[in-house]
C-alpha cells in the first residue's frame, strides 16, 4: 500500500538579540529617556558609525564599512551601566581603542593532490585570481581559475585533479580553499579527515568516508573565517530547490542543472501534510528594528511555505531562558490557520533575558513530537519527514546541550547514532542558520545534519539578508505549480523587464493575448480569431511565450459565441461567450518563465486554495467573497494593472454603464446584452482602479490568494478605450485614470466550466461536480 508521505518542518528562528514588548517593557519616546552616558562621538577608521538608542544603557553601537570591507576587531559594542561601551580585543587578547576598517580577504587553495596552483599565499585579495593545474596524466575537473569576490567567496567550483585509470574505489572528494586533507588511497572503508586553517571554521563533515556504493559520507567540508558570510542567492537557491523538491515539481531543466555543491532533491506527493515548528530564540538585546526584520523574515517564510500544495500546521515557540509556546499546533483552529499564526507571531509580549536556552525549545519540539506518535495513524507520524531549521546567534549559554535534545528526537523517529552520516535518516533534517559576526560556527555546524551531496549549515550577515532568502525561497526558478509568480526581483532584474516573470502564464499574439492552463492548452478570447463560432479563423496566428513562440494546432471557441446574434434587434456587436481555447502545436515547457495560471473549479486550484474536497461554489466564495474584490489583468502585454469586480449588490450599478455602446435604438434589455456571463470591473468609488484598452482583450482576470494566482475571467470588451489617442474627448484620460463611467466586461470562467472541463479534462484534473 502506497502512504502519501507527510513532511514535517521545524524552524527554529533564533533572534540573537531581540525587543519583546510587555506592559512594563516600553522603548518610550525621546523625552522619556535618561541622559545619555556613552559618548556618542565614536568613530571607525574608513567607515561609519550608528547608535540604536543613542547612548543610553544597553545601546548598541554599530560600525559600518564599504563593500568588500569589514570591521575589525568587532563590528558592535554595547553601553554598559558605568557608561562605557564595551571592550574590544584582538583575537591576541590585546585591548584597542579604536574599530577600523579592513579588507576582506578569500581564502586560498592550500592542497591540490596530484596538482598544482598558483600564487601559493594563504588569503588573497578581493579580485585576485588563483590558477590551478595537473599533472600528467590527471585531467582538471572544476575549475581552471576562481577569483576572489567582495563577500570572500570564490567564483567557480573546487579544482580536482582526476585519474580515470585509478585504482580507487572513490573518486576524489576535493579540497575547499582555507582546507588541508589528510593523505591516503580512496578505497572502501577508508577515511579522510579535513581541517581549516588558523582563524577559520570548519562547515560541513571534517571526517568522510569511502562508502561501498563509492560515494563519501557525510557534507562537503568548507572553510568560513569569521568576517566572511554565505550569499543570501545561494542559500535562497539551496532552501528554494529542497522545498520545490519536496513538492516534486522540479522542471527537467532544473533538474538537470541541479548539480550545486549545496543542492537537494526531496520528493513528497501532492496534497501532502506539513507540520511547521518555528522556535524564535528571543534572548539577547539587538535593535528594534533588527527584531522587527527578524520577525518580517519568519512572516516572509511562512508565507511562502502557504503557498505549497500541502496542508499545513504550525508550532510556534519563543525561548529565551525558558520556552514559551506561542501557537500549540494541538490547536487545529489557529495551528492550520496562516493568518491566525502570524497574528499570534506579532502579538508576542515576553521580556527579554540574556540567556539562551536552545536545549529547552528542542524539548518543546520533542514533547509535541512524543505527543503525535502517541497516536502515530491519526498523526502520519511514521510517514512525517521533520526538517528543522534553526536560526540562531550561534551558542547557548545556559540549560543543557542542545545536542542531548536532538538525540532524543532522533530516537523517537527511530535513528541511532550508528550510520557514519544522516543520509539515511529520510524522515529528519537539521538546517542551521547563524545570523551575525558572533556565531560559534563550531557549534552551529554540529547541530547540522550531514548528508551526501548537501549543505545544511549557513551564515548570514544580518536578518534584512535572511529576509531576502525567505523572500525568494519560492520564487525560484524550478516551481512549475500552476499560479505561482516571481515575486521578488532584483534591482538588476528591475532594469531589465525580460528577467521579470510575474506574470509567467501571459502569452501575446496578433491581435490579441492569452494563458496558459496547460503545457498545451492557451485560454483567449474568442472575438481573436472571427466574428463567430461558425467563421473560419481570419489569418495566421503566432503564440509568444516567454520561452519561445507556437502555432494553434486547433482553435475552438465556444460554439453560442456569435458578435451578429442581436443585429437583428439592432445591437452591432454582441460578445456573450467570446472564450476560445488554443491547443497548440507543441508543448510549452513549463519552467519560472512559462506557468499555468489556476484555474478555478479543479483540483489544482483546490490544493493552491487548500480548500481539499471543496466544490466549484465553494472556490467561488473563496475566490470572489466580497462585493468589490481586487483583481489583476495584463495592460499592453508587460504591466500588472489592478482593477475591482463588481458583484452582488454592485453589479448592477456596474453593468448599467453599459448602456453607452448601445448607439442605436433597440428593445434589447440591459440582462440580454449584459447576462451573468459577464464579470463587471471598474467603478469603484472607494479604490484606485485601471480600465483595460483595445489589445489586452483575451487575457486574463485574476486574483491572489496564499501567494497563488487564479484567473476567473477572459478580458472582453469595455465601454471605452481609454488608450484611443485620436478620441478629442479622451485626451486628458489614461488606463490608471479612466473616466468616470468606463466599465470592463469579462467572460465569467465560473458560467463556463462545463465547456472547459469537455475540452481540457485529459490535461487538467476538474472537480467532480463539474458536469
Amino acid at each position: 500500500m502506497y502512504v502519501k508521505p507527510v513532511l514535517w518542518i521545524l524552524l527554529l528562528v533564533s533572534v540573537q538579540e531581540v525587543f519583546l514588548q510587555e506592559s512594563e517593557y516600553d522603548y518610550g519616546t525621546y523625552e522619556d529617556l535618561q541622559p545619555l552616558n556613552c559618548s556618542t562621538t565614536e568613530s571607525i577608521k574608513g567607515g561609519h558609525v550608528t547608535y540604536s538608542q543613542g547612548g543610553m544603557e544597553g545601546s548598541v553601537l554599530s560600525y559600518h564599512c564599504g563593500l568588500g570591507r569589514y570591521p575589525s576587531p568587532v563590528s558592535y559594542r554595547t553601553c554598559s551601566a558605568d557608561g562605557e561601551w564595551s571592550s574590544m580585543r584582538l583575537p591576541s587578547g590585546r585591548e584597542v581603542s579604536r574599530a577600523t576598517c579592513k579588507d576582506v580577504l578569500c581564502p586560498a587553495q592550500l592542497q591540490l593532490d596530484h596538482g598544482d596552483f598558483w600564487p601559493r599565499d594563504q588569503w588573497l585579495h578581493v579580485g585576485a585570481t588563483q590558477s590551478f593545474f595537473c599533472q600528467e596524466g590527471f585531467i582538471l575537473s572544476g575549475s581552471a581559475q576562481r577569483n576572489c569576490t567582495l563577500t570572500g567567496e570564490w567564483t567557480g567550483t573546487t579544482p580536482v585533479c582526476e585519474n580515470d585509470d585509478s585504482s580507487d574505489d572513490c573518486k576524489d572528494p576535493g579540497i575547499p580553499p582555507g582546507a588541508q586533507r589528510s593523505p591516503g588511497r580512496f578505497y572502501t572503508g577508508q577515511k579522510v579527515t579535513y581541517w581549516c586553517q588558523a582563524g577559520m571554521d570548519l562547515l560541513g563533515s571534517a571526517e568522510r568516508v569511502c562508502l561501498e556504493n563509492r560515494e563519501w559520507s557525510g557534507s562537503t567540508p568548507r572553510c568560513q573565517a569569521p568576517n566572511t558570510f554565505d550569499s543570501p542567492s545561494v542559500v535562497a537557491a539551496v532552501m528554494a530547490g529542497s522545498l520545490a523538491g519536496k513538492m516534486d515539481v522540479l522542471s527537467p531543466d532544473a533538474k538537470q542543472e541541479s548539480d550545486s555543491s549545496f543542492g537537494r532533491t526531496f520528493r513528497v506527493a501532492e496534497g501532502s501534510r506539513m507540520n511547521v515548528f518555528i522556535l524564535l530564540d528571543t534572548s539577547g538585546s539587538i535593535t528594534k528594528e533588527d527584531f522587527e526584520k527578524s520577525r518580517e523574515a519568519t512572516i516572509a517564510l511562512i508565507r511562502k511555505l502557504e503557498s505549497y500544495e500541502v496542508q499545513l500546521k504550525f508550532h510556534v515557540v519563543s525561548f529565551a531562558s525558558v520556552a514559551i509556546d506561542i501557537v500549540n499546533i494541538t490547536d487545529s483552529d489557529i495551528s492550520s490557520s496562516v493568518g491566525d499564526v502570524i497574528w499570534n507571531l506579532m502579538d508576542i509580549y515576553e521580556k527579554i533575558t540574556i540567556s539562551t536556552n536552545l536545549h529547552a525549545a528542542l524539548k518543546r519540539v520533542s514533547e509535541m513530537v512524543a505527543f503525535l506518535k502517541q497516536n502515530s495513524a491519526t498523526n502520519h507520524f511514521n510517514e512525517t519527514q521533520n526538517i528543522i531549521v534553526i536560526e540562531t546567534d550561534g551558542f547557548t549559554n545556559t540549560g543543557s546541550k542542545p545536542q542531548l535534545e536532538l538525540a532524543r528526537l532522533r530516537s523517537l523517529l527511530g535513528y541511532h547514532n550508528i550510520a557514519p552520516d544522516h543520509t539515511q535518516e529520510t524522515m529528519l533534517d537539521v538546517y542551521v542558520f547563524g545570523i551575525g559576526d558572533r556565531v560559534k560556527r563550531d557549534q552551529l555546524n554540529s547541530l547540522a545534519s550531514k548528508k551526501r551531496g548537501e549543505e545544511h549549515v549557513f551564515v548570514l550577515k544580518d536578518y534584512e539578508t535572511l529576509g531576502a532568502v525567505f523572500n525568494s525561497i519560492i520564487s525560484d526558478k524550478s516551481v512549475t505549480m500552476c499560479g505561482v509568480a516571481q515575486e521578488h526581483i532584483s534591482k538588476k532584474q528591475k532594469e531589465d523587464v525580460k528577467g521579470i516573470f510575474t506574470k509567467p502564464w501571459h502569452v501575446s499574439s496578433t491581435p490579441c493575448v492569452g494563458s496558459i492552463v496547460s503545457s498545451n492548452w492557451v485560454l483567449t478570447a474568442a472575438h481573436c480569431f472571427a466574428r463567430a463560432s461558425t467563421d473560419s479563423i481570419r489569418q495566421q496566428v503566432f503564440i509568444q511565450h516567454s520561452e519561445g513562440a507556437v502555432v494553434p494546432k486547433k482553435v475552438i471557441m465556444h460554439p453560442k459565441y456569435n458578435t451578429r446574434a442581436l443585429r437583428h434587434r439592432n445591437v452591432s456587436e454582441f460578445y456573450d461567450y467570446d472564450v476560445a481555447l488554443v491547443q497548440v502545436n507543441m508543448s510549452i515547457p513549463l519552467s519560472w518563465k512559462a506557468r499555468p495560471i489556476c484555474l478555478p473549479c479543479t483540483v489544482p486550484a483546490s490544493r493552491a486554495m487548500k480548500r481539499v474536497n471543496s466544490t466549484c461554489q465553494q472556490h467561488r466564495e473563496e475566490l470572489l467573497p466580497d462585493k468589490e474584490t481586487a483583481a489583476f489583468f495584463i495592460h499592453k502585454n508587460s504591466l500588472r494593472k489592478g482593477t475591482y469586480i463588481q458583484t452582488g449588490s454592485q453589479r448592477p450599478g456596474c453593468v448599467e454603464k453599459a448602456k453607452q455602446t448601445l448607439k442605436e435604438p433597440t428593445n434589447v434589455t440591459l440582462e440580454e446584452y449584459v447576462p451573468d456571463r459577464f464579470l463587471c470591473s471598474g467603478g469603484s468609488s472607494g479604490y484606485h482602479y485601471t480600465i483595460s484598452c483595445k489589445g489586452d482583450s483575451g487575457g486574463s482576470l485574476f486574483l491572489e490568494k496564499r501567494k497563488r494566482y487564479f484567473q476567473v475571467g477572459v478580458v472582453s470588451w469595455g465601454t471605452t478605450d481609454v488608450c484611443n489617442n485620436l478620441n478629442p474627448a479622451l485626451r486628458h484620460y489614461r488606463s490608471d485614470k479612466p473616466p468616470p463611467d468606463a466599465r470592463d466586461f469579462h467572460i465569467d470562467l465560473f458560467k463556463i466550466m462545463p465547456w472547459l472541463k469537455r475540452h481540457l479534462k485529459d490535461e487538467i484534473q476538474f472537480l467532480p461536480d463539474i458536469e
